[in-house]
């Protein structure tokens, strides 16, 4: 019997499911980082409210492809970042779907730039 052959026959059959598991944690990966930047554009937006730099603010959301929503509340102020992030895993984007919405919000107290 002919092991080599075996060996290559199981490998061609393992192959594919290899690849989706590495594809799979690539995308997963990209999410966990795509969120973490998410969480450093809400720090940066937040010292731009704070700083009252509206015009800069905006300008960092277009130019970092964010959707920017602020909600005022007596003195508190809660600013929310959304941002789409494309899923290319086949399974994955099954479950995500191929646009995967992520969000960070961050609620400041807007009376004396105090952060709660």
């Amino acid at each position: 019997m002919n092991e080599k052959g075996q060996a290559l026959v199981e490998f061609i059959l393992i192959l594919p499911v290899m690849l989706l598991v590495v594809v799979v944690l690539i995308d997963i990966g990209n999410i966990f980082m795509q969120k973490i930047n998410l969480n450093d554009s809400l720090q940066t937006v937040c010292e731009l409210y704070k700083n009252d730099n509206e015009k800069e603010l905006l300008a960092y959301t277009a130019k970092e492809n964010l959707q920017y929503d602020e909600k005022s509340v007596n003195d508190m102020v809660k600013i929310t970042l959304k941002k789409n992030v494309d899923v290319t895993a086949p399974i994955l984007s099954d479950v995500l779907g191929k646009k995967y919405t992520m969000e960070a919000s961050k609620t400041i107290y807007a009376g004396d730039n105090d952060e709660t």
